[in-house]
């Protein structure tokens, strides 16, 4: 058509509204996706959805409520349709909330980085989510938390 879109955006109390491309970062504009998305699933034909680190510099409160948003969009997915919801995080509130979940690292072999992409097991998952909340040491009081994150799902 004819017709032009122009989305505006005001990220705070006060402010002006402004075109969406000049004042969103790439993680507001990947939240912004996810909430379009949320509202539109139901009419959208799209067979796979990607948002890639959609947590972005934000708390463990707002992530998980992102998290939580991510797991309505996949399920609000009508069971005739093969779809799908994928999501790129380094946030365990996140991953915790995930059905799937694949470990995706990097490695030096011979002067060149291989990627590699490991679906995990739940304790696998228990200990990649111990890993991001914890770092270099991982001990059984993060895996007890971890698990207990897996277990109970919204």
């Amino acid at each position: 058509g004819l017709d032009a879109v122009r989305f505006l955006m005001s990220a705070n109390v006060g402010e002006s509204l402004r075109p969406l491309s000049k004042v969103a970062s790439g993680g507001e504009l990947a939240r912004i996706m996810l909430a379009m998305k949320n509202v539109l699933a139901a009419e959208d034909s799209v067979g796979t959805m990607i948002f890639d680190e959609v947590d972005t510099g934000v708390s463990g409160k707002t992530s998980q409520k992102i998290g939580i948003k991510l797991r309505a969009l996949a399920m609000s997915i009508p069971d005739d349709r093969m779809a799908q919801v994928i999501c790129i995080t380094h946030s365990a509130q996140i991953a915790a909330l995930a059905d799937n979940h694949y470990l995706i690292s990097k490695k030096e072999t011979d002067g060149r980085v291989r990627t590699s992409v490991t679906p995990l097991d739940k304790e696998g998952r228990v200990d990649e989510i111990a890993r991001i909340m914890g770092g270099i040491n991982i001990t059984d009081r993060l895996r007890e938390t971890a698990r207990e994150m897996i277990d109970e799902k919204i």
